[in-house]
């Protein structure tokens, strides 16, 4: 019965096939044929077909491409037990993420850094978080160094400042992704990056750490400190340790917090730092943004794509990705103007911030949405 149905199918198949050659050659299609013993080759060269596979795990079936019409003669032969379509198949995996065509992300179009006069060149930003991705194809070049401070039981290896966690690279590529073919591309694309791996792989640490990475960075040259982390608690030494590297010439940046309306955690809450809030497509203040007289300028923080850990990409939200956005934008800054303090870099991003909400400065956007066009 089930070889009568086959018969029929391709019989159906057949007339169909003559019917739209109209004296073409007849079409050719891949099938399976199963004899009942030794494959009879010579059948299928017969019918004006190709032997395309043999098998040894199936002895008695041969993989075959030949006219649509030689189809039911070889039904027909009593040494055929059957005869199936073949048919395609494909990959499972999806591609990977590593390299894909270069993106510009809307946080780094709406705050017009890609019609800015620079690129960052010759300014060093110094990442305080969990690290950054050494090898990661969007980053790479613009990677001057790095060092640990996180414990790993007793022990505490400085060269160990690799990314294990994801958020300090989704920092370093909105900062600074390479205008090149792939992924995406930071606000400052020339600036260099320093990593302070202060964070662990759960995107926690100590403030004690979080000292120590800004001393290296300060003591390493950097003109621009990212912070995308935060405390509640008030802590003198880390109070002191900002206003020291202030001190020393140093823009410090620092996220607002992600308390839905909190108050502005530490280190943003500092006087010597800029605090920055989040926020969405439509320049509304992300819901989750802290907010407070020390905000001091906002920037997009929803669904930023940004480079990842192990050369990945991800689309990640919170006052973290708002952060970079304003130390890209300072970077920039320093670039066109490098006689200016920081002082004056700082007073230069207020300056130019696009006004948002409340005329003049206000407790949910500062100043405003940073933006990269009008530095210089």
């Amino acid at each position: 019965m089930k070889k009568l149905i086959v018969i029929m199918m391709i019989s159906l198949l057949v007339f169909s096939a003559l019917a739209t050659a109209a004296g073409n050659q007849p079409e050719k299609v891949r099938v399976f044929i199963e004899f009942k013993g030794k494959p009879d080759t010579s059948a299928v060269h017969l019918a004006g077909g190709k032997v395309l596979h043999s098998y040894e795990i199936l002895d008695n079936v041969l993989a075959v491409e030949v006219p649509v019409t030689a189809l039911n003669g070889l039904l027909l032969n009593p040494n055929v037990v059957n005869v199936e379509f073949d048919a395609e198949v494909h990959a499972s995996g999806k591609p990977a993420p590593s390299q894909p065509a270069q993106k510009l992300p809307w946080g780094v179009d709406r705050i017009d850094a890609d019609l800015a006069n620079g690129t960052g060149t010759g300014v060093t930003v110094c990442v305080v978080d969990t690290g950054i991705d050494k090898t990661h194809p969007d980053l790479q070049a613009n990677i001057v160094g790095g060092k640990n401070f996180v414990a790993k039981g007793l022990v505490v290896d400085s060269a160990k400042w690799d990314d294990d966690n994801g958020h300090g690279t989704h920092v370093a590529g909105t900062i600074a992704a390479v205008d090149n073919t792939i992924g995406v591309v930071g606000v400052a694309p020339s600036a260099s990056l320093l990593a302070a791996k202060v964070l662990n792989r759960q995107g926690s640490g100590y403030l004690s750490d979080v000292i120590a990475g800004i001393d290296y960075c300060v003591q390493s040259g950097a003109k621009v400190v990212s912070m995308s982390l935060g405390s509640n608690s008030d802590v003198q030494a880390l109070h002191n340790a900002v206003d020291a590297a202030y001190a020393n010439g140093v823009l410090l940046v620092a996220a607002a917090g992600n308390d839905y309306g909190g108050a502005v955690s530490y280190p943003a809450a500092y006087d010597s730092v800029v605090a920055v809030s989040a926020t969405d497509s439509n320049n509304n203040l992300a819901s989750f943004s802290n907010v407070g007289p020390q905000v001091e300028l906002a920037a997009p923080g929803v669904s930023i794509l940004s480079t990842y850990k192990d050369g990945g990409y991800a689309t990640l939200s919170g006052t973290s990705m708002a952060t970079p956005h304003v130390s890209g934008v300072a970077a920039l800054a320093i670039q066109g103007n490098p006689l200016m303090s920081n002082v004056e870099i700082r007073a230069l991003l207020q300056n130019t911030a696009d006004d948002l909400g409340a005329l003049g400065k206000d407790n949910l956007f500062g100043y405003g949405l940073v933006d990269a066009e009008l530095l210089n």
